[in-house]
């Protein structure tokens, strides 16, 4: 893994946005996103609590922001390395871009 990107198909520079056709507000206090299979999605820790990283990274997706530009934040906010915060977010990211939560480009 090279300074310029991230293993895997998302680089630094990725632009990632919200799929146009998922709705994702907060609801009691979490977020959730309805795809458009219908299917309903929550962001949780392994353990199945509210995961505050997963929240924060849907709450850094403006549309605008690269990938390294959220990572950046989450080493600022989190006690987190930057490698690893690197690692986590892409597989985060790659997850929902797989559930059509999010898209790139």
């Amino acid at each position: 893994m090279g300074a310029s990107g991230v293993s895997g198909g998302l680089t630094l520079d990725t632009v990632v946005r919200v799929n146009p056709e998922t709705a994702v507000q907060r609801v009691g206090g979490r977020y959730m996103a309805a795809t458009p299979d219908d299917r309903l999605h929550t962001f949780e820790a392994p353990d199945g609590s509210v995961s505050e990283v997963g929240e924060r990274i849907i709450e850094l997706i403006d549309g605008a922001r690269t990938l390294g530009g959220i990572i950046d934040v989450l080493v600022e906010e989190f006690e987190v390395s930057r490698e690893v915060a690197e690692g986590d977010t892409r597989q985060f990211i790659e997850l929902l871009l797989g559930k059509q939560v999010l898209t790139v480009g």
